[in-house]
């Protein structure tokens, strides 16, 4: 019983962190009761990044989520000690989330022409 409540506790706390907005975002997808009802607080967490993340919580996320990948993006490099491989997985996960927020990076035609 004291892990159930304490299960409660953490889910609630977590739904008490989200302003307005994401709140009704979570309450509205599909997935909200299955979570309510396993008190799934990582299930909880998975959906808000999801929504974060996206975008879909409104418009302005998506402009700032968009300019902090790209600097991250040109501040990638291989730390003195990573391993080639640990870059490599570091990297791919950098470009999942410009494929997710459909952040495309290229030269424009005319400035291609240009020189």
């Amino acid at each position: 019983m004291k892990t159930e409540g304490n299960l409660c506790s953490l889910f609630m706390v977590l739904m008490s962190l989200c302003d307005s907005t994401t709140k009704n975002k979570i309450e509205n997808t599909s997935e909200y009761p299955k979570l309510v009802k396993r008190l799934d607080s990582l299930g909880l967490l998975g959906l808000i990044k999801k929504l974060v993340y996206t975008g879909s919580t409104n418009d302005l996320d998506t402009r700032h989520n968009k300019a902090t990948t790209l600097l991250n993006l040109m501040n990638l490099h291989q730390e003195k000690f990573q391993s080639i491989q640990d870059f490599r997985d570091q990297y791919l996960a950098m470009k999942k989330v410009c494929d997710v927020l459909e952040l495309r990076i290229g030269r424009c035609k005319s400035d291609a022409r240009a020189l």
